[in-house]
């Protein structure tokens, strides 16, 4: 801001104050409009009426001016209006050298007077640098005007005119310069109220107590901008949820807060509460609250919830969950590798069957192991894995009998990495699962709309066993879903028929012949 003229230097900031300086300007200009207009009116009609066509006209030529200004300056050109009263409040100083003769002493006092509060009320709602103007032309007509018309004036009177008019203007100056920082300290405050919202990510309320009303007044808020909050139509609503709804300290939060009402001295700065909900359903049944209070002109009071802090606890609950679910983990797994151990030793002196089975069982919980989710493609030797698989399981069982016969075109497989492993142990491990003796199996090549794929036939005595177990089984399925066109296994009148990709590089290719739903709209 200027020191001297009192404009801001931001141009835009300076234009936000003439627009809410021409608030009441604008309504000031339009009254005095008013009574000046019903003044020369009734002057005009009193001058035809006493015949006197100099004084009719010349108030029916001010009747029109007024009238042209009140249309143009208002529905055209605001920004004049200081123009327009630093013209009008200098004409009626010109009213000074037509001080009628007739005047009573008293009579002319109240006329001075009616005229200096004219003059101050024009000064207040101009603009600063208009008012000087007229402040200064005041001095100067007032001293020349009466130094014509009474050349014996004492100079006492010019002097004193001329230091309470600078007075006057000092008084002036301080005053506008009070508007213009009210003005600043109102637009930074709505700024912040604007700009806190954006600089945290949390919900926060700044509330006060009305002791009118008995009730908590958010001054500003963002509760409404958070999902927990999207059910409530008012922040009033929102932040009386959360007073009546949690307590701290075996009290609500309403409460402790108005105890704080009689404890001004002990300011709480970033103090963690935590609260609970008083009802058991809700979905927030606990929150950390940053908690601070101040005292400017009043109680405020700063409300953060603070659901960082609340995730952080929630993740470090679970991590407490997983660390003692992976301890009992690992002394199951220690124990369970002791047993097999024991097993091994003893099926040294026994048989080898059980040997193969501890295999198969390790083999099996090893695999459970695998967290690392591959979708590579990769090329694999299928006859020699599934060979390598069948040969355990019937060096495991073996009272059942498994014959396999083959095309000569089954050697190798495309598909995803690690499936075909994971594949075949859940595979063959639900075979020897059902009560037979004898399991045929025939490997050969299909074609299905072109597309080539590998069948595994299967033929067992009891085929509607098998057929549920697989079925019943979601983790066999889900794998069958990754490699084959279908997530189940195809029931026919003697056979099973598990139906995998011979190469799925070629099903890969052909979606990109496939029009994505966002390219059709492009297309569109």
């Amino acid at each position: 801001m200027n020191k001297y003229t009192l404009t801001f230097r931001c141009e835009k900031l300076e234009q936000k104050y003439q627009d809410s300086r021409y608030l009441y300007t604008l309504s000031t200009c339009k009254s005095l409009n008013v009574i000046s207009f019903l003044l020369c009116l009734f002057r005009s009609i009193t001058f035809i009426i006493q015949n006197h066509l100099v004084g009719f006209f010349v108030f029916l030529v001010l009747t029109i001016i007024v009238i042209l200004a009140q249309f143009f300056i208002f529905t055209n050109k605001r920004r004049w209006v200081d123009y327009y009263l630093l013209i009008i409040n200098h004409f009626m100083m010109l009213q000074q050298q037509y001080v009628e003769e007739g005047f009573e002493k008293q009579e002319a006092f109240v006329f001075g007077q009616n005229q200096m509060l004219l003059h101050i009320m024009i000064i207040l709602v101009s603009e600063f640098k208009f008012g000087s103007i007229q402040i200064l032309g005041n001095i100067i007509i007032k001293i020349v005007l009466s130094k014509y018309y009474q050349p014996s004036l004492p100079y006492q009177s010019i002097i004193y005119s001329i230091v309470f008019g600078l007075m006057f203007l000092y008084s002036m100056f301080k005053i506008n310069q009070q508007y213009r920082l009210s003005f600043l300290f109102t637009t930074q405050d709505s700024q912040q109220e604007q700009l806190i919202p954006l600089l945290t990510d949390s919900p926060f309320v700044l509330c006060t107590y009305n002791k009118d009303n008995l009730q908590f007044q958010q001054k500003f808020s963002n509760l409404l901008l958070h999902q927990e909050f999207k059910q409530f139509q008012t922040t009033h609503d929102a932040l009386n949820f959360v007073l009546r709804n949690y307590s701290v300290f075996g009290q609500s939060l309403e409460t402790f807060l108005l105890a704080r009402q009689k404890k001004q001295d002990e300011l709480i700065v970033n103090k963690i509460l935590e609260v609970k909900s008083n009802n058991n359903n809700n979905d927030l049944s606990k929150l950390f609250i940053r908690y601070s209070e101040c005292y400017i002109t009043e109680l405020i009071y700063i409300l953060i919830i603070d659901k960082k802090r609340l995730e952080i606890q929630k993740l470090n609950q679970k991590l407490v969950y997983y660390e003692q679910g992976l301890n009992k983990f690992l002394i199951q797994f220690r124990n369970f590798l002791k047993q097999q151990i024991l097993i091994l030793d003893k099926s040294l002196n026994n048989n080898q069957n059980s040997i193969y089975q501890a295999i198969i069982k390790l083999i099996y919980i090893f695999s459970k192991f695998k967290n690392k989710k591959s979708c590579k493609i990769t090329n694999q030797s299928f006859l020699q894995c599934f060979k390598k698989y069948a040969k355990l399981y019937s060096q495991a069982y073996d009272k059942k009998r498994i014959k396999i016969e083959f095309c000569q075109e089954i050697k190798e497989i495309y598909t995803i990495e690690n499936s075909l492993e994971e594949f075949m142990i859940n595979f063959f491990n639900y075979l020897f699962k059902i009560k037979t003796d004898i399991i045929q199996i025939y490997l050969c090549t299909s074609f299905v709309q072109q597309n080539e794929y590998i069948d595994i036939i299967i033929k067992v005595d009891v085929m509607s066993e098998l057929y549920i177990l697989l079925q019943k089984s979601t983790h066999f399925r889900r794998i069958l879903k990754t490699i084959s066109p279908h997530d189940y296994v195809i029931l026919n009148d003697d056979s099973l028929i598990v139906r995998l990709y011979k190469n799925m590089n070629e099903i890969n290719q052909l979606s990109s012949f496939l029009i994505k739903p966002e390219q059709l709209k492009k297309t569109t």
